[in-house]
C-alpha cells in the first residue's frame, strides 16, 4: 500500500500497525520506539496514515495509556478496515498524505518491550 498508495485510493482496505494517539496525533504507524523523554515512553514511527475520527471508545479504552508533559497518550496494536483515502492533506495541520476511516477496529494481542531488551 505504501509503495503505490494511489492504486488503493478510495477503495477498501485492511491494514494491521500501531494505533496512537496523542497531542495533535492519531495515526496507525508501523512501529513504535522508546522516545528517550521517559523510561518506557513509546512514539510512532515509520510510514504513517492519520485514522480519520480517531478509534472507537471500546477499542480506545483498552490501549496502553502513557503519560507525558500534555494529555494522556494511548497506543497498541491493531487491525484496522476501512476507507484508505491518499493524494490530500489530513491530520493535524494537514501533515499526512493518507488517512484511513475506519470501519471496524481490532485490537491486536501485543505486549511493549521491556526498556533495555
Amino acid at each position: 500500500m505504501f509503495a503505490s498508495p494511489d492504486k488503493y485510493n478510495g477503495k477498501a482496505i485492511a491494514i494491521e500497525g500501531f494505533g496512537f494517539h496523542g497531542f495533535e496525533t492519531i495515526v496507525l504507524s508501523e512501529t513504535l520506539e522508546y522516545s528517550g523523554y521517559a523510561p518506557g515512553h513509546f512514539v510512532p514511527k515509520g510510514r504513517m496514515v492519520w485514522i480519520a475520527g480517531g478509534i472507537p471508545k471500546e477499542v480506545h479504552d483498552r490501549l496502553y495509556r502513557q503519560a507525558m508533559m500534555g494529555p494522556e497518550e494511548r497506543y497498541g496494536k491493531v487491525r484496522i478496515e476501512g476507507k484508505f483515502e491518499y493524494g490530500g492533506q489530513f491530520g493535524h495541520a494537514g501533515a499526512y498524505s493518507s488517512q484511513i476511516v475506519p470501519l471496524e477496529v481490532e485490537l491486536l494481542p501485543w505486549a511493549p518491550p521491556t526498556p533495555g531488551k
